[in-house]
């Protein structure tokens, strides 16, 4: 999964890691001018975690939070030292935040928005090629349906941008070129023998099944663009 995190939200995590540094760092340093015996333990639980929460690839705050799990069962009983307990509970709840942000898409909502008004942007420069191609042909689209209907459009001129083809919340390759568009570089469905003429209720183009998972942008035939939502979506999507 990846995950998008906004620019605000990676301020606001940076701030709070230099905030719980230096409160770490300031308790510490208090803490061990009047109980020098507990030095190894409480660095090591305190500033070692905290520096450990910032390596990447995910495995920091896994050792985080073993260094105050260790940190609060070693020294939870001895003389009844409350700040211990207190610091390693906010150490283990700042690791727990930063499992969170990792398992969960912070930001990804409004990501997958932008991409899907893109994707709705891609149906609209068809509907103005399908337009076009009507003109030079006694108002029909594209006989064939599929990747076959966009390569006649392609191949006669009419939208020669691989890009259009292929929607932004997927990860296919786009073609180039003058290589002929197949189902393997096309993110949309085509519905063949429409004409303008058509229903105008009647899907002319949309999203493959999981281009936006419980969502789709679906073009009818009147030129008119809709977004369907449900699980699976195309339950929901006339044909």
């Amino acid at each position: 999964m990846n995950i998008k995190i906004n620019s605000t939200t990676k301020i606001v995590l940076i701030l709070t890691i230099l905030l719980f540094i230096i409160l770490a760092i300031y308790i510490c340093t208090l803490y061990i001018s009047t109980n020098p015996e507990y030095n190894l333990p409480v660095f090591f639980t305190y500033i070692t975690g905290f520096v450990f929460v910032l390596v990447p690839g995910g495995i920091g705050p896994f050792i985080c939070i073993i260094t105050a799990i260790w940190g609060f069962t070693g020294i939870f009983g001895k003389n009844g030292i409350f700040i211990d307990r207190i610091i390693c509970i906010i150490c283990t709840l700042l690791c727990l935040l930063f499992l969170i942000c990792m398992l969960f898409p912070i930001g990804y909502s409004g990501g997958e928005r932008t991409r899907r008004i893109t994707c709705a942007s891609n149906l609209k420069c068809c509907m103005l090629a399908f337009r076009q191609y009507a003109a030079d042909y006694a108002g029909n689209y594209p006989s064939p349906g599929g990747a076959a209907g966009f390569e006649i459009l392609r191949k006669y001129g009419y939208l020669t941008d691989y890009a259009i083809f292929t929607c932004p919340s997927t990860q296919t390759a786009r073609g180039s070129g003058e290589q002929p568009l197949t189902e393997e570089v096309v993110d949309y469905v085509l519905v063949g023998d429409l004409n303008e003429k058509s229903d105008p209720k009647q899907p002319l183009m949309y999203d493959k099944a999981n281009n936006h998972g419980c969502y789709g942008n679906v073009l009818f035939a009147d030129g008119t663009e809709e977004g369907i939502f449900g699980n699976p979506w195309t339950q929901n999507l006339k044909k």
